[in-house]
């Protein structure tokens, strides 16, 4: 039998209802933790719940916009009221528009900029208040992107906002370290994802993967739960690489 190291343990993820962030959630719930499924849009006749539910373990779902902090303190609070404690925070929730420098605009960029960045800091920001300092515990881990240390054409203010994420990851551990609270990131590259597979630059990508192949949600996921088991603690304000060698340091 597997060993189940998150048996007991509360994990938010944002946009968990699809993608890399529903593999996470179903990952984690996999090895024993609740699940709070957070989007825009989630219902509990959803798949992720579903798949969730049938490991055994509680799950809920929580609606939210994440650019709007009076609704992120409504959720949060009530989501603490339901489970008793957020003890992990993924951050994954994201937007991935792809525009040339020249052609974006204000809407575009405010847009990414609240979603990928602005979202991820006062929703932490909530959850670290509200749950994990009074129970001084707590596993943050943001989903960072190749892109936010090393930005492809058409991606600027994507990559520009998932740098931020990764000088916040190493912010939240600087500052929550001391009070039990863990901040990793995990910077994807390539994946056999909706969003990625929706354009053709990962064609463009893919020779110059050194692995030679577009990487899996699972492994991400994996990767995830990984930088979430107690047996890790020490590592903190890391950014592990999983891209498959295209961006090695």
């Amino acid at each position: 039998m597997l060993e189940k190291e998150l048996i007991g343990k509360v994990a938010l993820v944002t946009g968990g209802a699809r993608g890399i962030g529903k593999c996470i959630a179903e990952t984690l719930a996999s090895k024993g933790a609740n699940i709070v499924i957070l989007d825009m849009k989630i219902q509990k006749e959803d798949e992720v719940i579903k798949n969730c539910e049938a490991m055994g373990v509680k799950v809920i779902a929580a609606e939210c916009d994440i650019t709007n902090l009076t609704d992120i303190h409504t959720t949060v609070n009530h989501i603490v009221e339901r489970m008793g404690q957020i003890d992990i925070l993924i951050n994954n929730a994201g937007v991935y528009p792809s525009s040339p420098i020249l052609e974006v605009d204000e809407s575009t960029f405010d847009f990414v900029i609240d979603v990928n960045l602005k979202g991820l800091f006062f929703l932490t920001q909530e959850v670290v208040k509200v749950s994990m300092l009074p129970n001084r515990y707590g596993k943050i881990v943001n989903i960072s992107s190749c892109d936010g240390k090393n930005p492809g054409k058409g991606v600027s203010i994507y990559g520009a906002a998932k740098a931020g994420v990764i000088s916040l990851t190493k912010s939240f551990a600087n500052e929550l370290s001391g009070l039990n609270i863990n901040s990793n990131a995990v910077a994807a590259g390539w994946i056999e994802s909706a969003q990625v597979l929706a354009n053709d630059r990962w064609k463009e990508a893919l020779p110059l993967i050194p692995s030679a192949r577009l990487g899996k949600l699972s492994e991400i996921a994996e990767s995830v739960a990984f930088l979430c088991n107690d047996k890790v603690s020490y590592i903190n304000g890391e950014i592990l690489d999983v891209n498959g060698g295209i961006i090695m340091d």
